[in-house]
């Protein structure tokens, strides 16, 4: 019973933030993810930056429409501008694990117009918020580039703790770079931000 009543809150509801709104992916978000995933600098942060086609992204995306967080283990979502509903880019959370109540976190913001602006920061809280409000986690780990100055910065700002270098994991441009692994903790979410809070409603 449980597992459906969280289905439904997560299909019946986006999550507003201060800045952004985090909502279902739709069939349509198709357009906009392939003005970006096969530009080569964007393309470095996913992985190896080989080219996508439309219909392997179509299936991308129908896969995460149908995802449950608890039989497939993940949730994506978009991310989208609350002010002006313009898409930015998505969301997720992978791996979930029970009874460890942990999972992988993971986002992307596509445009580099739309880059630090707050918005990754932003959709980071409301992510973690759900993740732990909504999901009932406990921890949420990542991992990054070590050089991957901006985003370490967001997620420290959030919380986020540095807790271990896997060195020499990418073969990037040539050359092998570490990944930073961080995590966060409840606890040290609340503690981090203490005044934010995630609403149904803009």
């Amino acid at each position: 019973m449980l597992i459906f009543i969280y289905q439904e809150v997560l299909a019946s509801n986006m999550y507003y933030g201060d800045l952004t709104c985090i909502r279902a992916v739709e069939p349509s978000d198709i357009d906009e993810v392939l003005k970006y995933w096969n530009d080569l600098n964007f393309g470095r942060l996913l992985g190896p930056p080989i080219p996508w086609s439309r219909k392997f992204l179509e299936t991308w995306i129908e896969k995460r429409i149908s995802a449950d967080p608890w039989r497939d283990k993940m949730i994506e979502l978009a991310i989208t501008d609350k002010a002006t509903g313009e898409f930015l880019g998505f969301v997720h959370l992978e791996d979930i694990k029970r009874p460890h109540s942990r999972a992988e976190f993971g986002i992307s913001i596509h445009s580099p117009d739309n880059q630090s602006k707050g918005y990754g920061t932003d959709a980071t809280r409301v992510i973690l918020w759900v993740a732990f409000n909504i999901l009932g986690l406990h921890s949420i780990y990542l991992d990054t580039m070590e050089d991957n100055k901006r985003a370490i910065r967001t997620y420290e700002k959030v919380g986020f703790k540095q807790v271990g270098l896997l060195r020499e994991t990418e073969f990037i441009d040539g050359a092998y770079k570490g990944l930073l692994v961080m995590d966060i903790l409840r606890r040290e979410f609340e503690a981090a931000n203490p005044d934010f809070s995630v609403k149904m409603k803009p």
